[in-house]
């Protein structure tokens, strides 16, 4: 019986041990986390008159600072009046106005900095008769030629914004801790279908409730929530009781937790913004986007485990099984998302 005990004692020792070891890794992993967050840059352009626009450039704060990064347009494109800066909703807001003889067309817009950035900046061109083009710069593109203003036809509007969906879900790790949460506490794949069907109807109305301002949630307090939501499912993961509603019933979760996640989806898509003459379209498209994304995130988690296992199998001449990843994956996503959970409360 003593020996037992004691051999309990070391146990929980040694694992206490290691997670002290490993906290500098989680908060590497959340700090990583935050400044790779979901929110992109963006640049937003209005013609005004043939030869005149109106830009509006948001970048998010990062821990309280902006990242270094700022559009440059062609020496010929001459400011008018002066730029007006703010902060609103954690984000460095510039608006300014430029003319140019030839208007919009030939236009090169450039992001400087762009290649010491981890985001996205969202491009939106919209001309003198509506017409709106979006497209994305990153490291691999940093910059943008406006050969003539015409608006994306129908497949293109639905690529892109499937292309901006798939993108988004990918660097959102809040999102991705939490569906592997649910992965995990489904256990089957019955349970697991009708998990990941519960969150992806439920995210996908609030997504279109927001993004249609028919329900408008500050950004700061959702993605603080959304946080939380991964810790509580952490928490559940490492009491491991059976019998608990969570546990049994996973889909309950994920759709309640998944109404909030919706909120955070729309916040990128406010940033994009949608072409008017295609709005559902875009949306849509956004939405199939993410389902695209989170799909292929599943598949990778399960391929990982399943290499894992052969691994494991190898070394050890023995299965690994789920209990064992059962501590391993509540206190990795439990301890990142605390830190996360931490430092959103403190963007209030």
């Amino acid at each position: 019986m003593i020996v037992n005990i004691n051999s309990k004692i070391r146990h929980k020792i040694n694992l206490l041990c290691r997670l002290v070891l490993l906290f500098p890794l989680f908060a590497l992993f959340a700090s990583q986390a935050l400044a790779d967050d979901m929110r992109p840059a963006s640049l937003t352009i209005t013609a005004t008159s043939n030869t005149n626009f109106d830009v509006v450039w948001k970048v998010p704060l990062r821990n309280g600072k902006k990242e270094p990064i700022q559009f440059a347009l062609p020496d010929k494109s001459q400011q008018v009046g002066l730029t007006r800066k703010h902060i609103f909703n954690n984000a460095y807001i510039e608006y300014s106005s430029f003319q140019r003889e030839d208007g919009l067309t030939g236009v090169m817009i450039t992001i400087d900095g762009i290649e010491r950035s981890t985001g996205d900046v969202l491009v939106r061109i919209i001309g003198t008769n509506q017409e709106t083009f979006t497209t994305v710069l990153n490291v691999e593109k940093p910059n943008y030629l406006i050969k003539k203003m015409v608006s994306l036809s129908t497949f293109d509007t639905a690529i892109t914004y499937t292309e901006i969906g798939i993108k988004h879900i990918l660097i959102g790790l809040d999102h991705l801790l939490f569906v592997a949460c649910l992965v995990y506490i489904s256990g089957s794949r019955k349970k697991l279908f009708y998990t990941i069907t519960g969150f992806t109807l439920a995210h996908s109305v609030t997504l279109f409730l927001a993004a249609t301002n028919v329900m408008v949630i500050p950004i700061e307090p959702v993605e603080a929530v959304i946080a939380l939501s991964i810790i509580f499912l952490a928490w559940e993961i490492a009491k491991n009781r059976q019998h608990s509603l969570s546990l049994r019933y996973p889909v309950l979760v994920s759709s309640s937790f998944g109404l909030l996640h919706g909120f955070g989806f729309a916040a990128v898509l406010s940033d994009i913004g949608l072409p008017e003459s295609e709005k559902s379209l875009a949306l849509l498209s956004f939405n199939i986007g993410v389902e695209i994304g989170q799909l292929l995130f599943v598949i990778a988690l399960f391929l990982l485990v399943k290499l894992a296992s052969s691994l494991y199998q190898w070394r050890r001449k023995k299965p690994l099984t789920l209990t064992m990843l059962r501590l391993p994956i509540s206190y990795f996503c439990g301890i990142t998302a605390t830190l996360w959970f931490i430092e959103r409360l403190t963007a209030f």
